[in-house]
C-alpha cells in the first residue's frame, strides 16, 4: 500500500473511531438528561430547589454570568425550557466541533480541516429554534390563559387557585410555567419573586413581562386585575391580527427576496450542469475567487436589506 493509502486508512479509523464515540456520547446525553429532569422535578416539589436550577447556570467569580456568549447560552437554555444543562451543551458543542473538523479533512484536505470547527455552532443554532418555538407558543397560548385566569378570579378564586387552573386546563409550555408560580408560591416564595422568576425564565417574551408588570402593579397600588388581564389578553389577540396584516401587505416583498436570493444558485447550477467548461474559469482563476468573494458580500449585503425592507417593529 502506497502512503496516500495508509493517510486515508488511517483518517478513515479515525472518522469510525469518532462516530462510535459520538453515538455513545448520544446515548449518554439522552440518559443522563431523563435523569436530572427527573431529579430537577422532584426537588422542585418537594422544596429542595438547588441553586443550579434556579441560578445562572455558569458562575466566574461569583458574579451572574450574564454578558457575553456565556450569558447567550445560560439565557437560551432558559427560553427553551432548559432540556439540558450548560456542561451538556458545551461537551455536544465540543464533540460537534471535533467531528466536523475530522470530516472536513476527509473530505476537503487537511488544510481546510479549521473550517469543520464551524460544525460546533450547530447545537446552539438548534437549541435557539427550540428556544423562538417555544417563545413563539407560550405567546400564542398566553390570551386564553389570561382569559381563564380572569375568569377564575371572576368566580371568587384566588390568585393561587387561578394559577393553578391554569396550570391544569391549559397545554404546554403555559401550564407548566404558570404551575411552577403556583408551587413556589405554596413553598412560601415572595409572590413578587416567583412572578419575576417567570420572566427570567422566559426572556423571550414581551407579552409575559407586560403581563408580570400589571399583575405587580395591581398588587401593589390596587384596581380591578380581572379588566387588566382582559384588556392585556385583548391587546395580544390584536396584535396578531396586526402581525397577520403585515405579513399579508408585506409578501411580495419578501417572495421577491426568496426570488433574488435563489436565482444566482439555480443559474450557477444550470451552467455547471450544461456547460461545465464555461464556468471552471470562475472556480480555477485566482480573478473568479474574488469576483465571488465580493458577490458572496453583496449576496449577503442584499438579503439583509431586503429583510430590513419587509420588517415592521411592533
Amino acid at each position: 500500500m502506497s502512503d496516500r493509502d495508509n493517510l486515508l486508512l488511517i483518517v478513515a479509523v479515525a472518522v469510525l473511531i469518532a462516530a462510535m464515540l459520538l453515538l455513545g456520547q448520544f446515548a449518554y446525553w439522552a440518559i443522563t438528561a431523563r435523569e436530572e429532569d427527573g431529579r430537577r422535578e422532584l426537588a422542585r416539589r418537594i422544596g429542595a430547589i438547588s441553586e443550579r436550577t434556579v441560578a445562572p447556570l455558569i458562575r466566574f467569580g461569583g458574579n451572574r454570568a450574564s454578558d457575553g456568549m456565556v450569558g447567550y447560552l445560560d439565557t437560551t437554555l432558559r427560553s427553551a425550557g432548559s432540556p439540558f444543562t450548560m456542561d451538556v451543551l458545551v461537551r455536544r458543542i465540543v464533540v460537534f466541533s471535533v467531528v466536523g473538523a475530522i470530516g472536513a479533512g476527509v473530505v476537503l484536505g487537511p488544510v481546510l480541516a479549521v473550517a469543520g470547527l464551524m460544525a460546533g455552532v450547530l447545537p446552539v443554532v438548534r437549541l435557539s429554534q427550540v428556544a423562538d418555538a417555544r417563545m413563539r407558543k407560550l405567546t400564542e397560548q398566553l390570551p386564553d390563559g389570561l382569559d381563564l385566569l380572569a375568569r377564575s378570579l371572576q368566580a371568587g378564586h384566588g390568585v393561587g387557585e387561578s394559577l393553578r387552573l391554569v396550570a391544569e386546563e391549559m397545554p404546554e409550555p403555559l401550564a407548566s410555567e404558570f404551575g411552577r408560580v403556583f408551587e413556589e408560591q405554596n413553598l412560601g416564595r415572595d409572590t413578587r419573586e416567583c412572578f419575576q422568576n417567570l420572566c427570567a425564565r422566559n426572556p423571550g417574551s414581551f407579552d409575559l413581562r407586560i403581563f408580570v408588570s400589571s399583575v405587580l402593579l395591581q398588587r401593589d397600588t390596587g384596581g380591578n386585575l380581572v379588566e387588566i388581564l382582559q384588556g392585556i389578553a385583548h391587546t395580544i389577540r390584536e396584535r396578531f391580527v396586526f402581525q397577520g396584516k403585515v405579513g399579508a401587505l408585506t409578501s411580495e416583498a419578501r417572495f421577491t427576496g426568496y426570488i433574488l436570493g435563489g436565482l444566482p444558485f439555480v443559474i450557477g447550477t444550470m451552467i455547471f450542469i450544461f456547460s461545465p467548461e464555461y464556468i471552471q474559469t470562475l472556480f480555477g482563476d485566482p480573478l473568479g475567487h474574488v469576483l465571488m468573494a465580493f458577490g458572496a458580500i453583496w449576496f449577503c449585503l442584499g438579503v439583509f436589506i431586503m429583510n430590513e425592507v419587509s420588517k415592521v417593529e411592533l
